[in-house]
């Protein structure tokens, strides 16, 4: 099984943002995401392209770790924060995957990876609606 593109992956795992308001929150979430959101269409199929999104994933976890959430929305954040978790171990299984050649392992990692990336987006959709009532 040949593995999609790091960067066709992205749309399941960029967040696009808060939007709403220009409250201080929505406008330090979508700072913390550009990790993400600034990776370009030339990530490809190797593993040293999921090992970046990992990073870049990663990297976006820990930005939004910082933030303080409004009243309402705490429980949201964290749960994003613990998706995104999952989802940085899935880009490095795919990652791993991919170097050993197994297209069993591959197949497995490649189909919790995309589990991930779905929980990802419902969690930050969860944020949103918190965030914006």
């Amino acid at each position: 099984m040949q593995l999609r593109s790091a960067a066709a992956l992205l749309v399941l795992l960029a967040p696009a943002g808060c939007g709403g308001d220009d409250s201080t929150f929505t406008q330090d979430y979508n700072r913390a995401v550009r990790p993400l959101s600034s990776l370009g269409e030339h990530l490809g199929t190797k593993p040293s392209s999921f090992d970046a999104l990992a990073r870049r994933t990663h990297a976006t976890r820990a930005n939004l770790a910082k933030l303080d959430p409004p009243e309402g929305a705490q429980d949201e954040m964290k749960a994003l924060l613990v998706k995104l978790d999952a989802v940085t171990g899935d880009l490095r299984d795919v990652a791993k995957a991919a170097r050993g050649k197994d297209p069993v392992v591959q197949r497995k990692a490649a189909q919790a990876l995309v589990r991930s990336s779905n929980e990802v987006e419902r969690a930050e959709t969860r944020l949103k609606r918190a965030v914006n009532g």
